[in-house]
C-alpha cells in the first residue's frame, strides 16, 4: 500500500507534538477487534446480504459496539470493502499458495476447488455478483475494487498458464493472457446465473465441465482435469 505523505505543518516557532506510541498489547488487541468485526461482517453479508445488514448488528456479533466499527473502518460502506478484499486475498492464497507453476491441471483444481468453497458464503457470492455488475459505474464506492481485482486475478491466472506453457504441456499457440481472462470471465459470468436462478443453477458441475473441456482443448496430450 502506497504510504501517504506527512501533510501536517508545524507552526514557526513551535514544536510539533510527539506522537503517542501505542504498546504492543494495544496493536495486538486493535488487530484482533478489527479481525473480529471483519469475521460477524462477511458471515452477516453472506448470510442476510449487504443491505439487510446493520452496523448494530455486525458490531453485537464482534462484542464491540457500532462506535467501535466506524471507528476502525469508516462506514458499512468501507467495511464491505474491507469483506471483499479479504476475501479475495483468501482466494489468492486458495488458488496460487503450494500449487505448481507448471502444472495446469493441478491449477485449474485448485480453482475449481475455490468455487466449490465459495458455494459455502451463498450470500457472498450473491452480494460479489450483484456489486460487480452495479461497479460498472466508475462513480460507484466499488468500481476501483472490482477494477484491481478483475486485472490481478487475470493476471495471476495468466502467470500460470505461461508456466505450463514454457513447460510444454500447453500448445504451442496458446494465449496465457486470453485464456485467463476468458476463465475468468466464465467464473463470474456463471455466479451471476447462480445468484439470478436462486441457487438452482449447477454453477460446479457446469464450471467443472468448462474446465475440463478447456483442458482438453489446451494440453499437449488432449486430457481433461482427471
Amino acid at each position: 500500500m502506497e504510504k501517504r505523505p506527512d501533510t501536517s505543518v508545524a507552526h514557526e516557532g513551535s514544536q510539533r507534538p510527539k506522537r503517542r506510541r501505542r504498546s504492543t498489547g494495544t496493536y495486538a488487541a486493535a488487530d484482533a477487534r478489527r479481525a473480529a468485526i471483519l469475521e460477524a461482517a462477511t458471515s452477516n453479508f453472506a448470510r442476510a446480504g449487504y443491505l439487510n445488514s446493520s452496523l448494530a448488528k455486525i458490531a453485537a456479533d464482534a462484542g464491540t459496539s457500532a462506535t467501535v466499527v466506524v471507528h476502525h473502518f469508516g462506514s458499512k460502506e468501507k467495511l464491505l470493502m474491507a469483506v471483499l478484499e479479504a476475501r479475495e486475498e483468501r482466494n489468492y492464497v486458495k488458488v496460487h499458495e503450494g500449487v505448481s507453476q507448471d502444472d495446469i491441471r493441478e491449477q485449474l483444481r485448485a480453482v475449481l476447488a475455490l468455487a466449490a468453497h465459495n458455494l459455502t458464503e451463498p450470500g457472498l457470492i450473491e452480494l460479489f455478483a450483484k456489486l460487480s455488475v452495479e461497479a460498472m459505474d466508475p462513480g460507484h464506492p466499488a468500481h476501483v475494487f472490482f477494477t484491481v481485482r478483475n486485472e490481478g486475478a487475470a493476471r495471476a491466472l495468466a502467470a500460470g498458464l505461461r508456466g505450463a506453457l514454457a513447460a510444454g504441456r500447453l500448445k504451442p499457440e496458446t494465449d496465457p493472457d486470453q485464456v485467463a481472462r476468458e476463465i475468468l470471465a466464465v467464473s463470474d459470468g456463471l455466479q451471476v446465473q447462480w445468484a439470478i436462478s436462486g441457487g438452482r443453477l449447477d454453477f460446479l458441475a457446469d464450471y467443472r465441465a468448462y474446465l475440463d473441456r478447456l483442458t482438453r482443448a489446451l494440453t499437449t496430450d488432449g486430457h481433461g482435469l482427471d
